[in-house]
């Protein structure tokens, strides 16, 4: 029983420790870039695609077709791609 409580007080001095660094890497404020959804009845059928924001504007990529997507499905993606607003105009992701 011993070794445990002694465990368990080393994991709390870690977490205590954790809890008190200060990382000074920006506000953490994200953009939505993009977006995977799926076309079809389930998601063992069907298609999916991706929707990217170019210029404010949505893009969809659908195999070979590329169109302008006037209402994207954002409410029923699967995936979302965010951008976090410090990185903009860093040479990464330029949209």
């Amino acid at each position: 029983m011993a070794a445990l409580s002694s465990a368990t007080t080393s994991s709390n001095a870690n977490e205590s420790t954790r809890n008190t660094i200060h990382l000074d890497d920006g506000d953490g404020k994200y953009i939505l870039r993009g977006m995977i959804s799926h076309i079809g009845k389930n998601t063992g059928s069907g298609h999916y695609v991706c929707h990217l924001k170019k210029d404010e504007k949505w893009v969809i990529f659908n195999d070979e077709k590329v169109a302008l997507s006037k209402s994207p499905p954002l409410e029923h993606a699967y995936v979302y791609i965010f951008q976090r607003k410090d990185s903009l105009n860093k040479g990464n992701l330029a949209f």
